[in-house]
């Protein structure tokens, strides 16, 4: 740590001594101060003085990133990165070099946080603030086990101060509890995809076991899971991904999320990565680091039964940057509130309620900071096209109708909402994401409030509302906020939190707690006008699902409603993006669903018998209400 005290480095130190029920010998634990934006070159620099003066005992560094585990591990060939998503040989070739002492350093997420005792680990990094006090004591307990160790965290001056604590404070708080959520449908299947196998090779019946006190709603999915079962289409996907193995098929996270095979073009399998972790690295012209080697993303090659993504070697100087657009629908009609969870005042609200997500890739930044449109090099290259994701999840919506809560200032109160609530409630940064425009808000199918609200939400795959707490304990981290903002320079974030404090203070759930005078009885909306339909317009851009829950962009090209297809079930013909070109199919309504972007599509009507677009006749009664509503 004394070689780190140079002027180059502007580096301070502060030290405490710890101990803990855990085996361990006395260790040192540092907070190493450094300018915001050089923490990896900080750690480059640690890296080298343990590589050149340590004779005695291996280290560990932890980076809260893959892409950056596998750069800052690049500096030396004496130390290898590990992260989720490697093949197994791979990852057990690390392990024993590390277990044998042959290896002198490793730079790791959290995949080596639990579970190991190894040794040799006598000194332990961190880039950053761990996300959680419960990651800092595991990673904490990785070093000093069996001889003096030290744990340093390479942060920036107000590193701590800008959540509402300090370094000490930090090490001295209780570990957070652990949360279970059951609730969520996908998973469920999954368990019940399961449940159904081990009862089939056992030749018992199919019905669920009756000693066990099962999540609520369990049951009924375990019937649709059983073969035989009538499963809606919205599972299709989770079956397929379980197939006849659902104990191997499944990921411990995002059940319901496809996941890619990376291969050479040799067809060498070289890892694997979800559809969420797609977007973000492995996105056509990409550069993809695996096991600290470059590869440039040449291709996305997706079907009903496979999904790879295609590399190919290239320099490791080559770094790019996705560029991701997101869009959000909250349904904030009263269906859409979840358990009544909606406060209000004069001028805003906050309500849990169920939303859309589309996250799209629509070009990539290089290492100059120029930037690669897909709609441009798709006309070159048919496989450098925008790539995207849509899911139904669950998030927290605050609208506040003000002339204030609006651009900078908006924008900082949602990020710093998003930091201090994920790390107050020992939360992973990958599962819940905010975003504070392209947001629309549904009330009896109108799109309001666009510019006047932020959205916190479930990144995982049907939602396992994560995001309750922070509708349920927001005043809670409002004070955090409050406390946090005295330490931040950022006088538009100070101005954000005590204005929003000030509004949300005037919130209350009203005498029923349901929100109905802000939300009309979804049974006011407008009934159908005999002899039309409710389509969506030619040239809408909209979602299809289809297996492997990989909703993917479509456009409308015209509806059909004919009494010899389908028994007369309404169609739609559509125009679906192949990696060859365009092509045209004829797919179930059922099938087609809203793109979060809510300016992409609309809705008119469909006239049955002259199968046309066509405004229906007045009524008298209504004025002329029947509209059409997007």
């Amino acid at each position: 740590l004394s070689d780190l005290r140079m002027p180059s480095f502007q580096s301070s130190v502060l030290s405490v001594h710890v101990e803990d029920g855990a085996p361990q010998c006395k260790r040192l634990v540092a907070h190493v101060v450094c300018p915001e934006g050089e923490e990896y070159e900080v750690a480059k620099r640690v890296h080298e003085i343990l590589l050149r003066k340590g004779r005695d005992g291996s280290f560990i560094t932890f980076v809260d990133s893959r892409k950056g585990v596998e750069i800052l591990a690049m500096s030396s060939a004496e130390v290898l990165p590990y992260r989720a998503g490697y093949e197994a040989d791979d990852r057990r070739v690390i392990e024993r070099r590390l277990r044998n002492g042959t290896l002198r350093g490793v730079v790791s997420t959290s995949a080596l946080e639990l579970g190991i005792d190894i040794p040799s680990l006598r000194v332990g990094i961190n880039i950053g603030v761990p996300s959680t006090c419960k990651a800092y004591r595991q990673r904490l307990g990785r070093v000093g086990r069996r001889g003096t160790g030290v744990f340093v965290v390479i942060a920036p001056q107000n590193a701590f101060q800008m959540y509402g604590t300090s370094f000490r404070e930090y090490h001295d708080m209780s570990v957070e509890p652990s949360y279970l959520y059951l609730d969520n449908r996908f998973m469920q299947f999954a368990h019940a995809r399961c449940l159904a196998v081990e009862l089939e090779s056992l030749g018992t019946p199919s019905t669920t076991p009756t000693r066990v006190a099962w999540p609520t709603g369990f049951r009924d999915i375990h019937k649709m899971a059983c073969p035989g079962g009538n499963r809606p289409p919205e599972f299709d996907g989770v079956a397929m991904l379980g197939g006849d193995t659902p104990h191997h098929g499944y990921p411990l996270r995002n059940v319901g999320e496809a996941r890619f095979q990376i291969t050479r073009w040799t067809d060498e399998k070289i890892g694997e990565v979800s559809q969420t972790q797609a977007l973000r690295e492995c996105y056509p012209g990409a550069t993809y680091f695996h096991l600290s080697q470059a590869y440039r993303v040449v291709a996305w090659q997706t079907n009903a039964f496979n999904s790879l993504i295609r590399v190919t070697p290239t320099t490791p100087f080559r770094l790019t940057q996705p560029r991701i657009i997101t869009w959000v629908n909250a349904a904030t009609t009263r269906g859409g509130i979840l358990e009544k969870h909606i406060v209000q005042g004069k001028h805003g609200f906050l309500a849990e309620c169920q939303m859309q997500v589309t996250e799209k890739v629509e070009g990539y930044y290089d290492g100059k900071n120029q930037f690669y449109d897909y709609r441009e090099l798709q006309q070159k290259n048919p496989n450098m096209r925008a790539r995207s994701r849509n899911f139904r999840t669950s998030g927290i919506v605050l609208y506040i109708n003000r002339d204030w809560f609006k651009g900078s200032i908006k924008k900082a109160f949602a990020a710093r909402l998003w930091e201090v609530f994920v790390r107050e409630y020992s939360i992973s940064t990958q599962d819940v994401h905010s975003a504070d425009t392209n947001i629309s808000l549904q009330n009896r199918g109108e799109n309001w409030g666009r510019g006047k609200c932020i959205v916190v939400y479930d990144e995982i795959y049907g939602s396992l509302r994560l995001t309750e707490k922070l509708y349920l304990e927001f005043p809670h981290i409002l004070d955090r906020l409050h406390a946090a903002a005295d330490s931040d320079e950022d006088e538009n974030l100070k101005t954000a939190v005590d204005w929003v404090r000030d509004e949300a203070s005037k919130f209350d759930g009203g005498e029923e707690g349901d929100g109905a005078a802000a939300f009309p009885d979804d049974s006011q909306s407008m009934s159908l006008p005999q002899g039309y339909v409710q389509v969506f317009t030619q040239g809408s851009v909209v979602c299809r699902r289809q297996k492997g829950q990989m909703a993917v962009e479509v456009k409308i090209i015209e509806p059909i409603v004919d009494p010899e297809m389908c028994d007369g079930e309404l169609l739609y013909r559509i125009e679906v993006p192949r990696e060859s070109g365009l092509a045209r199919q004829l797919v179930r309504a059922s099938l087609i669903e809203p793109s979060a972007d809510a300016d992409a599509w609309n809705y008119a009507w469909w006239n049955l018998q002259t199968q046309m677009y066509e405004e229906p006749p007045e009524d008298e009664e209504d004025g002329g209400s029947n509209a059409p509503v997007k």
